[in-house]
């Protein structure tokens, strides 16, 4: 009789602690997993995902049959946005009526989709069919759902990842083989970079110092540095390698890989791989919750999401979604940049980047023409001192100091004659002209210009070049300045 009622005492403690665990480890769960969405391309249907319900997915569908494969949400998680596979739209969906509010119509298939961390933009690769030549990368403002710039980059771009400080987009582009690397500011495409065979997704690093392509046929992780642009490491991984994700830390890159059917987990510090994980048939995509400690594979034949527990490197839920599921809006959900580790060499490289300075003589007036930098505090706040309207991400900003020792500056209409200019003799007129300092010799300006002249970069590639051009600047005579190359 004591025996058994030790053993009553017992089993009760058991099922009280395996309580708690459990209760535990879902409370976990149910902190920090947030709602999310899932793009089924073969039936039109977005899954919501809350894993925090007993019944966890909740099948949205849309007017299109099939969706495009990428999907972004923006950061106040109130607007997700996806695509038409055969219609070439892009659409805005409301989160809280779970309704479409915006499309936008596109001559080329939607396929990619990433989100600027302010949420002002969201990019769209639109690519021509696969093994075609052509594509560009579309900038929407999601403000009035309008294309705001066509950035032309390598054969058919497929899937695009926005760094997570906001001032680099990649895209790889697997027609081409290559990845490329676009300023967000300027729009140039900084390097196009050659990796393995069919590139379909790149993922980077929040430290912002590598980036990792997935290349499909080679079954390899392309790892590149995001101040080089160079490649320096060729990682083998799973059979077919689609999706690739970086973890929060920067500490791990996980790949989903088709054809062997699990997941590959690599070694930032090392690039070497140390295990694969079984998740279900085709795994697709891959993306890690906000706070690192679970990652979620979609698996394409399957039709089914798996959760991960990333220390223990086990699968501990499956759900069923709808048909070829493929990105999560996930991805869009880390922390800010203000709260990871950021590289000192990158922040240094993005100050050199944008100070740029030049001076310029004619006429015995020296001229000196600095271009603001959008990520420097003091030169946004001076920008939006002077016109509230303007963003200094939006637009080129030139604060122009004059000197000279005769004669009166002011006299010149000096606003009438200023163009910005790239090397082709392409020309931009000042959008906006303020007078900061009327001196009659040491006046100031402030010269606002756009960045694009009929949705084209003004400055396409690395080896474009932007010139101040005054003409004519005094006595008819012209008066040119270098100010990038």
């Amino acid at each position: 009789m004591q025996k058994n009622k030790w053993f009553i005492i017992m089993l009760a403690a058991l099922f009280f602690l395996g309580g708690i665990a459990l209760f535990s480890f879902f409370a976990r769960e149910t902190f920090r997993v947030p709602v999310f969405y899932v793009a089924n391309a073969g039936d039109g249907t977005i899954s919501k995902i809350d894993v925090n319900k007993s019944d966890p997915v909740n099948s949205l569908a849309q007017e299109s049959d099939q969706l495009s494969h990428g999907i972004a949400i923006s950061p106040d998680q109130k607007t997700v946005y996806f695509g038409s596979g055969s219609e070439n739209k892009l659409y805005a969906f409301d989160t809280e009526v779970e309704e479409v509010i915006s499309e936008l119509l596109f001559d080329e298939s939607v396929h990619g989709i990433d989100i600027h961390p302010s949420g002002k933009y969201v990019y769209v690769s639109l690519s021509p069919g696969l093994g075609e030549a052509g594509g560009e990368l579309a900038m929407i403002d999601t403000e009035d759902f309008v294309r705001v710039a066509s950035i032309t980059t390598d054969d058919g771009p497929a899937h695009v990842s926005v760094s997570a400080d906001g001032s680099q987009v990649w895209v790889t582009n697997v027609n081409g083989n290559t990845v490329s690397a676009i300023d967000a500011y300027t729009y140039q495409v900084l390097a196009t970079i050659p990796v393995g065979e069919v590139p379909n997704e790149v993922a980077l690093s929040p430290k912002l110092d590598y980036a990792f392509s997935a290349n499909v046929k080679s079954n390899s992780v392309s790892v590149i540095d995001m101040n080089t642009f160079e490649v320096i490491d060729e990682i083998t991984v799973g059979e077919g390698v689609h999706g690739v994700a970086v973890s929060l830390d920067g500490q791990e890159v996980w790949t989903a890989n088709n054809n062997s059917n699990d997941v590959s987990v690599i070694d930032t510090e090392t690039l070497t791989f140390i295990t694969a994980i079984e998740t279900g048939s085709y795994a697709n995509h891959i993306s890690f919750s906000p706070d690192g400690d679970f990652a979620f594979v979609t698996n394409r034949e399957s039709n089914n999401l798996v959760v991960i527990d990333r220390k223990e490197k086990t699968v501990i839920k499956e759900l069923k979604v709808g048909e070829e599921p493929h990105e999560m809006t996930l991805k869009g959900m880390t922390a800010t940049i203000e709260q990871l580790e950021r590289s000192e060499q990158w922040e240094q490289y993005k100050q050199e980047r944008y100070r740029f300075t030049s001076i310029g003589e004619a006429e015995n007036i020296e001229v000196k023409v600095r271009l603001l930098s959008p990520y420097s505090s003091e030169d946004a706040a001076m920008i939006a001192d002077k016109s509230s309207d303007i963003d200094a991400f939006e637009v080129f900003a030139l604060l122009i100091d004059m000197t000279t020792h005769s004669g009166d500056i002011t006299s010149v209409p000096l606003s009438e004659r200023i163009g910005l200019e790239n090397e082709k003799g392409e020309r931009l007129e000042p959008a906006e002209w303020i007078v900061l300092y009327n001196d009659a010799h040491h006046p100031q300006f402030l010269a606002i210009f756009d960045k694009t002249i009929a949705g084209k970069p003004l400055l396409e590639n690395a080896s474009s070049e932007l010139y101040v051009d005054f003409a004519p600047f005094i006595n008819e005579g012209d008066l040119k300045i270098m100010l990038l190359h």
